[in-house]
């Protein structure tokens, strides 16, 4: 049975074909609590995600929200003050005051609004009057909007708070009748001195600004939609971004006509300082177009048209206007060097930037899956935060004393939508390769159809298939590859097919629960199984776990079955197939997410990892350490090590502390003859291992004995793979003829003894040898 994303799909064991049910006495076992020495962790890998807010600037210093610390007064010389603000009602701009040093908590169940003046220390309430609703507060003055009637008729009202504790009420002028609605615009759109509002009278949309000094409403000639990006409003001027074009007004008379700057090439207008408009431009290399993701690049546009300036390299959010007229945002360089900086003039017109005070992006943990096998780690991590997109990430890791990290290799994008529930599944084959299935890069058949990534590939890889369509990957294991084609009648056809070749080798209408070598494990039954050799077709003896048993789920690996029934016999437990005796593991349906390596179970039980030694009688159980729930992880059945994502967001590769099997040949394709074509072809047999190899050697002897070929190689994880194109060792092409061969392997681990394997080939080359006396001659056709 396939497992989740990123989990190993169909490991099973390498099994005799005569297999017989013998079940054994249950054993509940015992346990001991000896540490597994050993773990190597690999560092956390994280993520930046910006979360800074910038709410309110003063004269003294800045309102802003960081996900990590809360609200936080910054002062211009970049020293925080936190604030409780556990019971504000407070949601966007301007609500928590704005262009003073005031900020503002209102409390709209108890109808109040608490201004505390972070210059002074001093705090005072607003009551909110019956009928009126918050708006917004504006230096000292609290703004509440009023219904009239059922059918609209709204107005505002200004309650100006004094040092007394006293209360000024007034209402705005120059409301016109019959407004239906309206809505306070959000974003920098408020200061000591006024506020942008929308509205509309009947069905015709409006804007304007809500003067506080003057205590009127002043028309402005716009109807559309003040979003994030197209309107500010400064100490000097008001901005507002419409057809690639801003109109610049001055504070001074609002109903003047603007002067106009073209503005064009995705672009968002932060503001303005001195005579030069702050724009954000769209950086396609950072990201996809998102107003508030950190994928804009800061500029300066000069009024007189002199060159724009680049003032950060990155920003996102949105920028806060001060009240003398410069203005705050937050970026960097990159992620790791964010902040929050001043933009301000310089003589001569022109504009300078500078850091005032640290951002504080929230960590975000980068690895959302992995898979070890024979010593390889492949993760999925997320390459930023505001996008689900991740990449696959490949580490090799020692196998050969000690357990050395290796270096991670970007392997490339997963799918865009990509996330918890949509990631591809990847079947690591135990050679390096990895096929790659649950792809949806495009909307047609061949975008999600099974893929194979070669181990220094790169996402999504190369169709497997390419003449059927196939729904699922059922197992893998080695050169195959078992693939389930749609539903069609009664069932679906499953094929294995040779991931070298793409064709196929065996074709079952049976379950397919794992697939080891060339032995595939396919349901027998709803309480059974049966192996199946996928090259000749020979099935097995059946394997039954019991009356009563609906078989759940089935690994394997070497002479091991991990089953897990539900129903009326549900538990869980191991089948050797070897011994014949099945231990009993769980009883009843309190059993975990168990996965299975070379003799033992590897399971959590209350936040610990339990190791469970089956390769005797009775079980034996130890912890290995925390473990922390619902993270990914993974079981190397050919080296022992369980890797996991722990609590502390590291990978932890802890070793089962059961000695792996010896090194034995798993699979093997090699050739009984070979025609090499004068040199120009080779022989190249393959063995799939056990585990890793730490060195391997192929002897090529001709008839007479004599060593013609030796080849070799050092550390491999999986699979030795030489060519032989027939020449001997001092280049010499050899004559037709019965060669042997003899593989050695050494295990990497240094446990067992070496790998042996032997045989013989036919070779020719078309070449002849000559029979002249005291004369040789190879002749080649």
């Amino acid at each position: 049975m396939v497992r989740g994303s990123l989990t190993r799909a169909g490991i099973a064991g390498a099994v005799s074909f005569a297999l017989a049910v013998g079940l054994a006495p249950l054993s509940a076992g015992s346990v001991r609590a000896a540490p597994v020495a050993g773990e190597v962790v690999v560092p956390a890998a994280y993520v930046l995600d910006p979360q800074t807010q910038l709410l309110s600037a003063g004269p003294s210093g800045f309102l802003r929200h960081e996900s990590t610390l809360g609200y936080l007064w910054t002062s211009y010389a970049g020293v925080d003050t936190k604030l409780d603000m556990s019971r504000t009602d407070a949601v966007m701009l301007p609500d928590f005051g704005a262009g003073s040093d005031i900020v503002a908590s209102p409390d709209l169940a108890a109808r109040t609004v608490t201004l505390r003046d972070m210059a002074t220390g001093r705090s005072r309430t607003v009551e909110i009057p019956v009928g009126h609703t918050y708006v917004s507060t504006l230096g000292s003055t609290v703004v509440t909007r009023v219904q009239a009637s059922s059918d609209g008729d709204h107005t505002w009202h200004l309650l100006d708070s004094h040092d007394d504790g006293s209360v000024t009420r007034r209402a705005v002028a120059g409301v016109p009748d019959g407004i239906t609605g309206s809505s306070e615009v959000g974003a920098p759109l408020g200061d000591a001195r006024g506020q942008v509002v929308q509205y509309r009278v009947g069905s015709t949309p409006r804007t304007g600004f809500l003067d506080v000094e003057q205590g009127r409403l002043v028309p402005l000639p716009y109807a559309s939609h003040a979003g994030t990006g197209t309107v500010v409003l400064t100490a000097t001027h008001l901005l507002w971004l419409h057809g690639g074009t801003v109109s610049v007004h001055s504070r001074g008379d609002l109903t003047a006509t603007p002067r106009t700057v073209p503005l064009t090439g995705g672009s968002q207008v932060l503001g303005m300082v001195g005579e030069a408009l702050v724009v954000g431009r769209h950086d396609p290399s950072l990201g996809p177009l998102n107003h508030l993701d950190p994928v804009w690049r800061v500029e300066a546009v000069a009024l007189d048209g002199r060159p724009v300036k680049t003032l950060l390299a990155r920003s996102e959010g949105l920028p806060m206007p001060t009240p003398d007229g410069r203005l705050l945002v937050q970026g960097g360089p990159d992620l790791d060097r964010w902040g929050i900086s001043v933009v301000e003039p310089a003589d001569g017109g022109d504009v300078t930037i500078r850091k005032i005070a640290e951002a504080y992006p929230r960590k975000l943990q980068a690895v959302s899956g992995l898979t070890y096998t024979q010593g390889r780690l492949t993760t999925l991590e997320h390459h930023n935060a505001w996008q689900e997109r991740r990449h696959l990430h490949t580490r090799e890791i020692g196998v050969t004393g000690s357990r050395t990290v290796g270096a991670s290799t970007d392997r490339g994008p997963a799918p865009a939508s990509c996330d918890t529930t949509a990631c591809p599944d990847l079947h690591d084959t135990g050679d390096g390769r990895t096929v790659v299935s649950g792809l949806s890069y495009g909307r047609t058949d061949d975008d999600r159809q099974p893929r194979l990534l070669e181990p220094t590939g790169s996402m999504p890889g190369v169709r497997i298939d390419n003449t059927r369509t196939y729904q699922s990957v059922a197992a893998v294991s080695g050169r195959f590859a078992a693939l389930t084609m749609p539903y069609a009648g009664t069932g679906a056809e499953t094929r294995v097919v040779d991931l070298g070749t793409g064709g196929t080798v065996f074709t079952t209408t049976a379950t397919v629960e794992a697939l080891w070598g060339s032995t595939l494990w396919v349901r027998d039954g709803n309480d059974a199984v049966a192996p199946v050799d996928v090259l000749t077709g020979q099935r097995g003896a059946q394997v039954w776990f019991g009356r009563g048993c609906l078989l759940e789920d089935l690994q394997a690996v070497g002479r091991w079955l991990l089953w897990t029934c539900v129903g009326s016999a549900a538990g869980q437990g191991v089948y050797d197939t070897v011994r014949k005796t099945n231990l009993r593991l769980v009883s009843g349906d309190d059993w975990s997410s168990a996965k299975l390596g070379d003799g033992f179970v590897a399971s959590e039980v209350n936040g610990q990892l339990k190791v469970t030694d089956v390769r005797g009688g009775t079980p034996v159980s130890h912890i290995a350490g925390a473990f922390a729930s619902w993270r990914p992880w993974d079981v190397d059945p050919y080296t022992g090590v369980i890797a996991h994502l722990g609590a502390d967001d590291g990978i932890h590769l802890v070793p089962s502390g059961i000695p792996v099997s010896p090194l034995v040949q798993v699979d093997a394709a090699v050739a009984t003859s070979a025609h090499v074509k004068g040199a120009t072809g080779h022989w190249s047999p393959k063995w799939w291992l056990s585990k890793p190899a730490a060195s391997w050697t192929l002897v090529i002897r001709s008839q007479s004995g004599a060593v013609v070929r030796t080849l070799g190689g050092g550390l491999t994880r999986g699979l030795v793979a030489p060519t032989w194109n027939g020449r001997d060792d001092r280049r010499r092409l050899m004559p037709n003829g019965t060669y042997t061969w003899t593989l050695t392997a050494t295990p990497a681990d240094g446990q067992g003894a070496a790998l042996t394997a032997s045989g013989t080939m036919r070779f020719s080359n078309a070449c002849q040898i000559g029979d002249r006396p005291q004369l040789v001659t190879i002749r080649c056709r």
